[in-house]
């Protein structure tokens, strides 16, 4: 039984319910292994009746959910966050989303993540375009010196800050940027033109796969940072642009 993405997003905007008004204590905090990785007792609970409510209508398709133990990739399932931008979450920065992504023939053909607090939608279908809400959504494709750039710290990762640190300096020659820490939520924005491009080199399958096809569906162009087709079944890096600013990246990342 092939996703109906009316009945799909109607199930995420339920799940949004359980993190829009919370306030969370300590108890309700743990740390995974490195100590800016958090995960909190409402990642679970999202994660859980995402599963449930997706078993009970797609039993055929797999899920993958970034708070499993472990992870079996295949050629058709749901790839889910369910609360990517943990940190802001715990924070109550109103910048956080479930992402939900589903992938047939492995290939995502479909892309839904909703911010409750802003109660924003965005979400795409393969060859049907991009939407935030009911608005059809296009990337602008503005000057690089017209727009800003969303980056990601790849926190977990030490050995990544420099050269992060080396992709910031390079962007600011051209325009400035901005890191909001959500990595699903930053390719919406380049989707919709709130941000010109977005670039982070280590990252999650399950925070880029719905983004990713909702900034493809609004025009802008999705690849790691050597141009390549983003792999779904690893860590990986991700660029996104509008295809001019995509074209400036090309320049200063030498490929």
């Amino acid at each position: 039984m092939s996703v109906d993405i009316k009945q799909l997003k109607s199930i995420i905007r339920k799940a949004g319910e359980l993190i829009r008004n919370v306030r969370l204590s300590p108890e309700q905090i743990n740390s995974k292994d490195n100590r800016l990785d958090f995960v909190t007792k409402f990642d679970v609970e999202v994660q859980n009746f995402l599963e449930s409510r997706f078993l009970e209508n797609w039993p055929d398709y797999l899920f993958i959910g970034e708070e499993q133990e472990e992870h079996k990739f295949g050629q058709k399932g749901f790839i889910v966050d369910p609360i990517d931008g943990t940190t802001n979450f715990i924070l109550g920065i109103p910048h956080h989303c479930i992402s939900v992504a589903v992938m047939e023939e492995g290939k995502i053909v479909q892309g839904v993540v909703y911010c409750p607090a802003l109660d924003e939608m965005y979400w795409a279908a393969a060859g049907e375009g991009a939407y935030l809400n009911a608005e059809r959504l296009q990337n602008p494709d503005l000057p690089f010196n017209e727009t800003v750039c969303g980056i990601g710290s790849s926190p977990y990762n030490a050995g990544l800050r420099e050269p992060t640190v080396n992709m910031i300096s390079e962007i600011m020659k051209r325009s400035d940027i901005r890191c909001l820490g959500s990595s699903a939520l930053d390719l919406c924005y380049v989707a919709s033109g709130r941000q010109g491009g977005y670039f982070e080199y280590e990252i999650s399958p399950w925070d880029i796969a719905a983004g990713m096809l909702i900034a493809r569906e609004a025009g802008a162009t999705v690849t790691t940072i050597d141009g390549k087709e983003p792999p779904l079944d690893r860590n990986l890096t991700i660029l996104a642009a509008g295809p001019g600013i995509y074209s400036e990246f090309q320049e200063i990342l030498g490929f």
